[in-house]
């Protein structure tokens, strides 16, 4: 270990990786997108023992100095990695407890670094967040939890997530020739107050408009205003999923008996439970009783032995064990003239007592188990779905995870594991023993899709292989999920089997982590478009990137979605705006969350924002008297302009002209808003274009 400390220079970002396992690599891979120019991300990581192969090549490049090798926890060994000089620590070994005593140990020495931990304890975790303040703990095998389960589905819903009260939902689909809603509609109508278009795939590329603006992002707003979305095409968008309506009085019965399976499976739960911890009780009671029996039988043999003169050491052991079996009134009704003392027949029938305690404690457990027994063998076990089912391999924490969600989505679920799980006992069918053997038990050959996310990437590709060639005769497209442990492999297996959808964990919770270490709440991912999609939290604060802009600059500037604003209306109350507009300003205070990908945060933190394009508007003729006055205030809204500038553009019409930023979105939806009122031409500077 190097004994010196870490030396930046001046204009940096810093970073501390702590742990270079596959998580740790791919985060220093997406911190490195951060880099900008003159600000630089320069990473220091340290790992307990030295790296012999590296998942991706160049990453020994990408670090300031070679891995520092040593205990995370101790203080020499953060000091040479410039933890007074790093803005963030990523703490995200395969250990939890060493996560958290590294996660202490930073705070003590820099109180204002951000400290990102990898860990699953999620009551721990909100503890710790309290404490240690500028933290954030994330769940690397749970975050693409989701991203499993929606790929085994086989459905158009690629992600389901909660923000406060309100539920989103993401939806990748064909478009039909009967859907009212996307059929031979122009894009720019899609920018819809129920549902957000977040990307487009049409069946033929239409061509674009020269001169037209570009895009911030790789993922949304790719198409320009005019282009109409047909029959055939692909697209993804976002939706406010309804509240569940309010049943009619005819449907008690109905809410009666959902409530009455709800406080059933409850008792289940509760019946498993009780039964796990009486199987640990008999086995540790029956030990204690043992022990104390031959502590009992030893003292009674004694006692007799010293205080009954003539009295032999056989029948002096042989009346102890009597004993022991509740023979109190047999031992000292049968010793004739000879008498014991009042205390050593007190001490004896104590021991009596004992003993009959002691035997009806282990009677009663045993009576327990045979009952809990005879409960299982007369409890109605799942049936195995014929068809249409979703089979999950492997219920280790992702799989668990996925399980639930399957459940919560109404899915009707197999797992296949090689040990017993309890807490799933009477809600799902499961089939535990050897995997591969289990397997045809699953009925492969009509299940929607197979979720292979067993710790063994090997075993995974065995049980797609597998799956795959049972769906072989019944000529249908099969998409099994697989978990990889490494991105490469991911590639090379998605080359070998085209319709497999593979995942790696951490490549996916990485970016998550990249993100959080530039203090943005990350609330979970999603892939869309062959590229991950984070759910983030900003808080907006003095100097920050976004403070003061309309929506309409961070969505097209930066290329995210802005998809629910807590701010304040206008008397200064506190208010929820989803799927906001355009115009909405940001204020400070106010919090924002939007669809981002790794490139989206990258520019907001950089601020590097596309610039909006240079427009001139004219009208044909001028406002009506009575409209003067709404139109004025609306264009002044929409292109963010003085007041001032608006009104003499209005009022001088048709012979003035007026020049604006606005990105292609913003005009289409200026020319669309004005269009009964005050009919626009707006024309990029330098070439005429018209809506």
């Amino acid at each position: 270990m190097p004994a010196f400390a870490t030396r930046f220079p001046a204009g940096s970002d810093r970073f501390i990786i702590c742990g270079l396992g596959s998580l740790g690599q791919h985060s220093i891979v997406n911190l490195k997108k951060f880099d900008h120019d003159p600000f630089e991300v320069r990473i220091t990581a340290i790992d307990q023992q030295p790296i012999q192969a590296w998942e991706m090549d160049d990453i020994p490049h990408q670090l300031v100095v070679p891995p520092i090798v040593g205990d995370c926890r101790r203080e020499e060994v953060l000091r040479s990695a410039g933890i007074t000089q790093s803005r963030a620590i990523l703490i995200v070994t395969s250990d939890e407890s060493v996560n958290v005593e590294c996660a202490i140990a930073a705070r003590r020495l820099n109180p204002n670094i951000q400290i990102i931990l990898r860990s699953s304890r999620h009551s721990l975790n909100d503890l710790l967040a309290r404490k240690l303040k500028n933290f954030v703990a994330l769940d690397a095998t749970e975050l693409p939890a989701m991203t499993f389960a929606l790929a085994g589905l086989g459905d158009d819903t690629v992600s389901v997530f909660t923000i406060g009260r309100h539920r989103f939902r993401v939806v990748d689909q064909i478009v039909s020739a009967d859907d009212p809603r996307f059929n031979h509609q122009p894009v720019r109508q899609l920018h819809h107050p129920l549902f957000r278009l977040l990307d487009l795939t049409p069946v033929e590329k239409p061509q674009q408009p020269m001169g037209w603006a570009t895009t911030a992002s790789s993922v949304f707003h790719r198409w320009q205003p005019y282009v109409q979305v047909l029959p055939g095409d692909r697209v993804a968008y976002i939706e406010l999923e309804k509240a569940p309506e309010t049943r009619p009085k005819g449907d008690r019965f109905a809410r009666l008996f959902q409530e009455l399976s709800d406080i059933r499976l409850d008792w289940r739960r509760r019946m498993l439970k009780l039964r796990q911890t009486s199987e640990q009780s008999l086995s540790r009671v029956a030990t204690i009783a043992f022990l104390t029996a031959i502590i009992l039988w030893a003292i009674g043999t004694l006692l007799l032995k010293i205080t009954i003169t003539g009295i032999s050491w056989t029948r002096a052991i042989s009346a102890g064990a009597t004993l022991l079996l509740g023979g109190y009134g047999d031992i000292f009704g049968g010793l004739g003239p000879v008498q014991a003392p009042g205390w050593v027949m007190l001490t004896c029938l104590l021991i009596t007592i004992a003993s009959l305690l002691l035997v009806l404690g282990v009677f009663g457990l045993l009576a327990e188990r045979l009952l809990s027994s005879r409960y299982d063998f007369l409890q109605k076990q799942p049936r195995l779905p014929r068809s249409n089912h979703v089979v999950v391999v492997g219920l280790g924490r992702i799989g668990r995870k996925v399980t639930r969600l399957l459940i919560d989505l109404n899915q009707s679920v197999v797992a296949i594991s090689e040990e017993p799980h309890p807490e799933l006992f009477g809600q799902i069918p499961l089939l535990v023993g050897d995997i591969i053997k289990e397997l045809p038990a699953a009925n492969l050959t009509t299940a929607k899709s197979v979720i292979a996310v067993t710790d063994d990437q090997m075993l995974n590709l065995e049980v797609a292989l597998l799956a795959a060639e049972s769906t072989l005769v019944r000529d249908r497209t099969f998409s099994p999920v697989v978990r990889t442990r490494n991105q490469e492999f991911s590639e090379n297996l998605a080359a070998l089997m085209p319709d497999a959808q593979t995942f790696c964990p951490y490549a996916l919770s990485a970016e998550a982590f990249a993100g959080a270490a530039f203090s943005e709440n990350i609330l979970g991912l999603f892939r869309l478009s062959d590229q991950t999609i984070l759910i983030v939290e900003y808080t907006i604060a003095w100097g920050d990137t976004l403070v003061g802009h309309q929506l309409a600059k961070i969505a097209y500037g930066y290329g995210v979605v802005p998809i629910l604003q807590e701010t304040k209306d206008s008397q200064g109350r506190p208010c929820t705006v989803i799927l906001p507009t355009d115009e909405q300003h940001l204020n400070v205070g106010d919090r924002l969350f939007i669809l981002s990908s790794i490139n989206g945060l990258r520019r907001i933190e950089r601020g590097e924002m596309t610039p909006p394009r240079r427009w001139q508007l004219s009208a044909d003729r001028s406002a009506t008297p009575e409209a003067v006055s709404d139109t004025i205030q609306l264009l002044a809204r929409l292109t963010d302009c003085a007041i001032e500038d608006a009104q003499r553009f209005v009022q001088s019409a048709p012979a003035k002209t007026m020049e604006v930023n606005l990105y292609d979105y913003q005009a289409a939806h200026i020319v669309q808003k004005l269009r009964a009122r005050f009919p626009l031409t707006i024309t990029p500077l330098g070439m005429a274009t018209h809506f």
